[in-house]
């Protein structure tokens, strides 16, 4: 009989508990920085509560609008079938409005783009308020997608508009990244996954800017965090 195959026996085992521990972490690890960092800053932010008070009729249900978000044209609609990145986030930011239930009607305009609608982000919107108007909305929201440099970030300009007056009662910067395409590189080359790290769900990008753009705009950190 070996003298030494009982402690290369403890030495085997205590290596396989070791390797076990060490992807167990790592899964860990991967498993709670998959997906999406976002923060947002508000240059402009009004008491939305008192603003919505003080300059809507009380007695009647505030409607809001939400314009499909102005994005690259490599990414904007083609057709119905096919809706552009812009119109996407936007329904995902209603769904958000309409579950935060801070606005009795929450609805999306059908106007996808017009000339002028990029520069005019940044200059008096005056045809976003324009069909609002029509439409008989009291608030709009409108937003604007930067052109990206990396599919895994997105920063998304969003703005909360007082249809009446063009009073700009909240205005943030959104910027999202997705960390699974770096997560999964190291975990691909490690051998703990075989999902691609090009490849990566960009609802989950469209459903977390959303979440993070209607939070900032309904939560002031002064008063609710303060």
């Amino acid at each position: 009989m070996n003298p030494n195959r009982p402690l290369k026996r403890v030495i085997m085992l205590t290596l396989t508990t070791v390797m076990l521990t060490s992807t167990l972490s790592s899964c860990a690890f991967l498993g709670g920085h998959l997906g999406e960092s976002c923060n947002t800053r508000a240059w402009v932010r009004m008491d939305l509560e008192a603003s919505i008070h003080q300059r809507v009729n009380a007695q009647s249900p505030v409607r809001l609008g939400v314009l499909p978000f102005i994005s690259p044209a490599n990414l904007a609609t083609r057709n119905d079938e096919r809706p552009g990145l812009g119109t996407q986030v936007a329904w995902a930011v209603q769904r958000e409005l309409l579950a935060s239930d801070t606005f009795p009607i929450v609805q999306m305009l059908a106007r996808e783009d017009w000339p002028g609608c990029k520069e005019e982000f940044f200059a008096g919107n005056f045809g976003s308020l324009a069909f609002a108007r029509d439409a008989g909305f009291d608030l709009i929201m409108i937003g604007y997608l930067e052109q990206a440099d990396r599919l895994d970030t997105w920063v998304v300009h969003t703005k909360l508009l007082e249809v009446s007056s063009g009073v700009t009662l909240w205005y943030g910067t959104s910027t999202i990244r997705n960390n699974q395409p770096d997560m999964l590189e190291i975990s691909s080359t490690a051998g703990l996954t075989d999902r691609r790290p090009d490849i990566y769900n960009t609802r989950q990008m469209k459903d977390s800017v959303a979440s993070c753009i209607v939070h900032d705009m309904l939560t002031d950190p002064e008063i609710d965090e303060g």
